[in-house]
């Protein structure tokens, strides 16, 4: 079976890390790639009626714009051997991309270092996309300088059910991983709540071939573990972290933190997340 990839291109022309990330996991895995730009009209351009023609005059010539980047996306999918097709949408980003999801097997984000759009965290686009979408999404920083991605994977494991959606959505880039290291942050009460079949996370990724050592994450770091995860990836060496995310409310991560918030301020590693 086919897995499919959709990449959200928030700008033209094609660049960024958010695209060097889906081109490297399409790769990887095998996958078809397609992409998608939303064209649309902010709020703000309908507080003057007066100007309201004129701003649907642009997102008409965006679209149009938009639509002729086909062809440089087919020749730079011919480019890296892949397939996948453009895609064009009007309307509103999250709207569209969680809607999209659900056909897809994962959904590929770039997030910006400076949060424009995306702040404060967790209210965002690509925040917003994450806890709506159906599927695991790959949140890239724009830092991130994407050498390689799923070669040495960090699984930050808490026992949640956000946590086991994530490694089941990054199965098939965890099988192909030269290196799987598994933080196991869960606690012993949340055993038995475990969404995966298996409450030896190791056992059960092994079970599905792939071979993973396991750190226990300290026991002063289970309150807020974000800096050790982050910690742990740099000095893995990892290029690829997954993770549940939010597993609490996204209010109570905007007011107390969290390690969702944390390390989408602060990782420059890409990240497989699910809530």
């Amino acid at each position: 079976m086919t897995l499919e990839l959709l990449l959200n291109v928030p700008r033209l022309p094609l660049q960024g890390a958010g695209l060097r990330a889906a081109l490297a996991m399409a790769s990887r895995i095998d996958a078809r790639l397609d992409a998608i730009h939303v064209v649309d009209m902010p709020a703000a351009a309908f507080t003057v009626p007066e100007a309201v023609p004129m701003q649907l005059d642009a997102v008409r010539q965006r679209a149009t714009d938009a639509r002729a980047v086909a062809r440089d996306w087919a020749d730079l999918l011919g480019a890296n051997g892949l397939k996948g097709k453009w895609r064009v949408g009007n309307g509103d980003t999250v709207t569209l991309l969680t809607h999209a999801s659900a056909g897809y097997d994962l959904v590929v984000m770039e997030r910006s270092s400076t949060m424009r759009g995306d702040a404060p965290v967790g209210f965002g686009v690509v925040s917003r996309t994450v806890f709506g979408a159906s599927r695991g999404v790959l949140v890239v920083p724009d830092t991130a300088p994407v050498e390689t991605l799923g070669e040495n994977v960090l699984v930050a494991w808490s026992g949640s059910r956000e946590s086991a959606l994530a490694v089941r959505s990054s199965l098939p880039l965890l099988r192909k991983a030269g290196k799987v290291t598994v933080v196991d942050g869960s606690r012993d009460e949340e055993l038995g709540t475990c969404a995966l079949p298996d409450t030896d996370i190791c056992g059960w990724l092994d079970t599905h071939g792939v071979k993973a050592e396991v750190l226990k994450l300290g026991e002063g770091a289970l309150s807020a573990p974000g800096p050790e995860l982050l910690k742990v990836a740099h000095e893995t060496g990892a290029d690829l972290i997954v993770m549940g995310a939010w597993g609490r409310s996204r209010l109570s991560e905007l007011v107390l933190g969290g390690t969702t918030r944390f390390l989408f301020m602060q990782s420059d590693i890409p990240m497989l997340v699910a809530h």
